[in-house]
């Protein structure tokens, strides 16, 4: 074989090697197209974070501070004052437990039934004392009248001086026939009997008081002497 044999089977083993290589050689890819134009994708969820809140001012965390150092004082007080409540009350409950049941009053019996074939009648009230028997003793106003003339007036003056005991009868006044006299007794003296023995004429008693004697004197002598 010839040098030009053999440069030919040279080149076409050549050839046919750089065919071999191109179709083993895996071809690039090509570039992508470019997407068409349109609203971004929406980006995936995601929780947010929690951020700390920024700190107040200093001022408002003063008062900040401020008003929960009152609530925490006003929750203490309130606490303070339901114990003071319950305790009151637990013992407001022990002493009414202890206390013994109040006495009730026993009811009056009822008035007697009169007994078959008896009657009854009302007792009257105890009348009041006789001015007759009332004491007198000391000085005493006499209220008497009416006087017609002053003789009748003397005359009434003349029977008190007659009174056991009397010692000093004087005219205080006289008016309108009415006279007041004062009167002393040195002893207790029943004055309306005594008067009445000692006098020429009748006279009703008004009123009796202590150390008072209101009489009201009848013109006329008495029809019989009540003098013993």
């Amino acid at each position: 074989m010839s040098g030009g044999d053999v440069q030919d089977t040279l080149n076409e083993l050549e050839r046919k090697l750089r065919e071999l290589q191109a179709e083993l050689t895996v071809p690039a890819p090509s570039e992508p197209a470019a997407p068409v134009a349109g609203p971004p994708p929406m980006p995936p969820y995601r929780a947010p974070v929690p951020q700390a809140p920024e700190p107040p001012p200093s001022g408002l965390q003063d008062q900040l501070d401020e008003l929960l150092r009152f609530r925490d004082q006003l929750s203490e007080a309130a606490s303070k004052l339901v114990e003071d409540y319950s305790r009151i009350i637990e013992q407001i409950s022990r002493v009414a437990a202890d206390a013994p049941a109040p006495v009730l009053p026993l009811p009056a019996p009822p008035p007697p039934t009169p007994a078959a074939g008896h009657a009854t009648f009302p007792v009257p009230p105890p009348a009041a004392p006789s001015a007759e028997s009332t004491l007198f003793s000391g000085h005493v106003a006499i209220h008497a009248g009416p006087f017609e003339d002053i003789a009748t007036l003397a005359q009434f003056e003349q029977a008190l001086r007659a009174v056991p005991h009397a010692e000093e009868v004087a005219v205080r006044k006289l008016k309108d026939q009415r006279a007041v006299v004062d009167l002393q007794l040195a002893a207790e003296v029943p004055l309306v009997f005594e008067l009445r023995r000692a006098s020429e004429r009748t006279f009703d008693v008004e009123h009796v008081g202590e150390g008072r004697l209101d009489l009201t004197v009848h013109t006329g002598e008495l029809p019989f002497p009540m003098r013993p």
